[in-house]
């Protein structure tokens, strides 16, 4: 089991965020594969003619393509808030956390602090996670 700590909290933080940032950005390169289908289909349509014996099956491709980007577009909209939350905080745990560390080992050193936090818990019978 991983030891809870402060640097695996954050260890963790940041690799949730690597990962809301790549499916936010690999639904942006879905939709833009949509966006493009639909420019083309879009062409297609203005050189149809209205009484045109494809026009029906056009009609359900179009249908089906605008469907499928507006899954995609949902989803991007609602990962959105996680992607620009999930940055904004890390950037403050980053900016906090680093100063902490820098507090932790300064006190650790002025106190003669030799001990991890394992060892402590296995001492005294505990555990964190």
């Amino acid at each position: 089991m991983e030891t809870v700590s402060a640097e695996n909290f954050h260890r963790r933080i940041t690799e949730l965020h690597k990962e809301i940032r790549e499916a936010y950005r690999k639904l942006g390169m879905i939709q833009s594969v949509y966006d493009k289908r639909l420019a083309e289909m879009y062409h297609k349509l203005e050189r149809m003619e209205a009484d045109d014996v494809d026009s029906i099956a056009f009609t359900q491709e179009l249908k089906a393509v605008l469907e499928r980007r507006r899954v995609v577009k949902d989803e991007k909209a609602r990962m959105r808030l996680f992607n620009g939350l999930a940055g904004h905080c890390l950037r403050e745990i980053d900016l906090y956390y680093d100063k902490t560390l820098e507090a932790s080992f300064q006190i650790r050193n002025d106190f003669n602090v030799r001990l991890t936090l394992d060892q402590v818990l296995t001492e005294v019978g505990v555990e964190l996670g």
